[in-house]
């Protein structure tokens, strides 16, 4: 689902007209959203203010010490009264509020000078929540757009002819630079980065390393070295992970003559950083050091500009830290519009005033004596910030472009959290039709080791995801005609001389249900005979004597362990010209080295059955990024040979989507968050500012360029882009992965 931007008309209207009962509820549900707020009713404080039957309960906020929350379609010029009659009203009762949260339906354009007098008079910092920032928060996110049009679907309904020719369809990635960024990346370069990857793992293995020292046996054993990166890096797990070895064994070997980078222990199987490797290691990374120790005095510099000297040291510290840590969370995100903008690609850049504050207010909790800091102290940190991101210093330019490299590689390596978010909100958005050749390999894979089960996993992801997996007849059929097939061959070719094979040989078959056996007998829990290892599937008699229980039971077991859907051939048929299908048939099995009619004409039936499914479900008029969301997955490619003029009556976008698209983007995509936070912990580090270097200077130049061409199109045409980019990257046969379907 993309965001519908609501028009300024329609919440104008809304907000107009909303009372003061339904407002509370509603701005409670979206705060509880954007800022995980729970609210406790205080039960008899009342808000003392003049509005009669339009006033609300004050309210706490859960986890939140003295911090009171107020609801309120005051008109502008009593909102300073109201909020100090409600600060009497909570002293008179015993309290003590450090903060009020004022949120109301109205635009507060002045609500600074309210902000500044009630510090004057009560010590108290209020931070209002106005018309312009609920719209804000409505407009910018997919949860909160939904449960906006969700509140008020009634009165949108009422209004119904008006809101069919407002509300708009944008899509939410267009406003962003980095899914179009990243699309036109992953689309430009063909060939797999491990050269990239290895020198980033290199990086992460000196830093799990840094603490060790051979000269007094402190070493870090290999599972250490693997759990230090993988929480350091959650990408990791599957993007570098699964390499450690090899650069351990790598790193383990002088190059050239050179200095020793990595000891090794082997009766232990530990590892340690020898003196001279330190040592180069500290000498690179003290130009990082003392670019962020300059960074750090000129945040001091700015907070001194704006506040004077803060005479106690904790709170100086605090303020300090709250803009330095508010700077690389804004970057996590952001880092490639504020680095195109430090880079001149771009001429200007909006930063959202409403985003940073609540990240800062976030920092705010987490640092210490974060509590100490005065409502004076947090604007000075504020105005701070906007000084640093638009008219930033020498040292605080130069710092920066660190963080913009090192933001930049993350996006290259999928790693950036808007791309995660993307394509697991895509991963639920697939209707795949999946083809004979995955579902004999996902049957394959039942005794290989989980983090083999490839097909399986592509399976899962998608069904946890939420997407739709369809079981077609014609497929079912092939894969039944391919289980008896397996079977007649392993009886004749196989059975007499299984008695004369060890469980640890390997038995060299061009069918992969036989080598799928013999692998399993290997397992302690594997089947001991052929019809055992049947039976995890279909009763072997009746395969062998192609029973139509046999064929059921079959269908039945896909349908369940996989979430399908299952779709009649004559289900498929109607939806398509079926004189069209025998003439591709026809092409297709002239083709083939061996006539099989019914294979040819299932290839061409699913072909045209994508197509109409897509029609169907009207997936041309979905402009949220995603592109398609009807698919035939398959590794099946020969079809497409014979299917050129079908493909060009379709707008040139095939039918068939790669596995491995799936497989390297979809299945890798982290939790958002995790890795947000992760990356909170290592971007101000030596480790993630020195992470950047191994970008290339060529690749840094070609995502500040996309940039910049995306800075220059309207977000209507950066969305149609992102839909075609998509598309390609899907069915994209020359594309090559690191992770490959065998």
């Amino acid at each position: 689902m993309s965001i519908k931007i609501v028009p300024d008309d329609l919440f104008s209207y809304l907000m107009g007209r909303i009372s003061g009962v339904r407002f509370e509820v509603f701005a409670k549900q979206l705060f509880g959203l954007v800022f995980k707020e729970t609210f406790i009713p205080m039960g008899g404080i009342h808000d003392g203010g003049a509005d009669g039957a339009l006033s609300s309960y004050i309210q706490e906020i859960s986890g939140k010490p003295n911090t009171f929350v107020q609801f309120t379609i005051t008109a502008e010029g009593g909102v300073k009264a109201k909020v100090n009659e409600t600060i009497k009203a909570l002293q008179t009762s015993g309290r003590t509020p450090r903060q009020i949260i004022y949120a109301t339906s109205i635009a507060l354009p002045k609500s600074d000078i309210i902000v500044q007098e009630v510090i004057d008079k009560h010590g108290v910092m209020v931070q209002f929540r106005d018309y312009e920032r609920i719209k804000g928060y409505v407009n910018t996110d997919e949860k909160y757009n939904r449960m906006f049009y969700d509140f008020f679907t009634s009165e949108i309904s009422a209004l119904s002819r008006a809101a069919s020719s407002n509300l708009t369809s944008v899509n939410e990635y267009a406003t962003d630079p980095t899914v179009y960024v990243y699309l036109n990346y992953e689309l430009k370069n063909k060939h797999v980065k491990n050269h990239l990857n290895e020198q980033v793992l290199d990086a992460l293995i000196y830093w799990s390393l840094r603490d060790t020292d051979p000269d007094t046996k402190i070493l870090a054993s290999r599972a250490s070295i693997h759990d230090s990166i993988s929480e350091l890096f959650p990408q990791a797990k599957n993007v570098l992970l699964p390499n450690l070895n090899k650069r351990l064994s790598a790193l383990m070997t002088k190059v050239a003559g050179g200095v020793e980078r990595l000891r090794y222990y082997k009766a232990t199987d530990c590892f340690s950083l020898p003196f001279e490797m330190r040592t180069i290691l500290a000498t690179e990374a003290s130009a990082a050091v003392a670019r962020q120790s300059k960074f750090r005095h000129s945040i001091t510099d700015r907070l001194v500009g704006e506040i004077g000297e803060i005479e106690k040291a904790t709170q100086k510290s605090a303020c300090n830290t709250l803009v330095f840590q508010t700077v690389h969370r804004y970057f996590i995100d952001q880092g490639l519009l504020l680095a195109a903008f430090l880079e001149g690609k771009l001429e200007t850049i909006h930063i959202s005033d409403q985003v940073v504050e609540d990240i800062m207010v976030k920092v705010l909790s987490e640092i210490d004596h974060g509590k100490s800091l005065t409502p004076e102290m947090f604007g000075a940190c504020l105005n701070s910030l906007r000084g640093i991101f638009y008219h930033p210093s020498i040292e605080e330019r130069e710092y920066m472009a660190y963080l913009s490299k090192t933001s930049c590689l993350l996006v290259t390596m999928q790693s950036a959290p808007r791309l995660l978010e993307y394509f697991n909100k895509m991963g639920g958005n697939f209707r795949l039709l999946i083809g004979t050749d995955l579902i004999v390999k996902a049957i394959s894979e039942r005794y290989v080791k989980e983090e083999n089960q490839q097909v399986t996993r592509i399976l899962e992801v998608c069904k946890q995801l939420g997407s739709e997996l369809t079981l077609t007849e014609p497929v079912l059929d092939e894969v039944f005609t391919h289980l008896h097939a397996t079977d007649l061959e392993f009886r004749n070719h196989y059975a007499e001389q299984e008695k004369y094979l060890r469980r640890d040989m390997t038995v060299d078959s061009d069918r992969i249900m036989i080598r799928a056996y013999f692998h399993s007998r290997k397992s302690a829990n594997g089947p001991k005979t052929w019809a055992q290892f049947i039976e995890q599937i279909v009763t072997h008699s009746a395969l062998r004597n192609r029973s139509e229980t046999a064929r059921e039971d079959l269908k039945g077991f896909l349908i369940q362990k996989f979430s399908m859907k299952f779709l009649t051939t004559e289900e498929l048929k109607s939806s398509v010209n079926d004189e069209k299908v025998q003439e591709l048939a026809a092409k297709l099995d002239e083709a083939r080295a061996v006539k099989h009619e019914d294979l040819s004409y299932n290839d061409a039936l699913m072909a045209y059955a994508t197509y109409a499914q897509r029609k169907k479900n009207d997936e041309s008029g979905i402009y949220d990024g995603f592109g398609y969301r009807t698919w035939w997955l398959t590794k099946e490619t020969h079809v497409l040979n014979f299917s050129k003029a079908l493909v060009e009556s379709q707008g040139n976008v095939p039918y068939i989507m790669r596995p491995e698209f799936i497989l390297n983007f979809v299945s890798l995509a982290a939790n958002a968050e995790n890795v947000r936070k992760a990356f909170s912990d290592l971007l101000p580090t030596t480790a993630g500012l020195q992470l950047g270097k191994h970008l290339s200077s060529d690749t840094m130049h070609q995502l500040m360029g996309d940039t910049e061409e995306w800075g220059d199109k309207p977000p209507e045409r950066i969305s149609m882009m992102i839909n075609d980019r998509v598309n390609k990257l899907k069915h994209d046969q020359f594309k090559r992965y690191s992770d490959n379907i065998g």
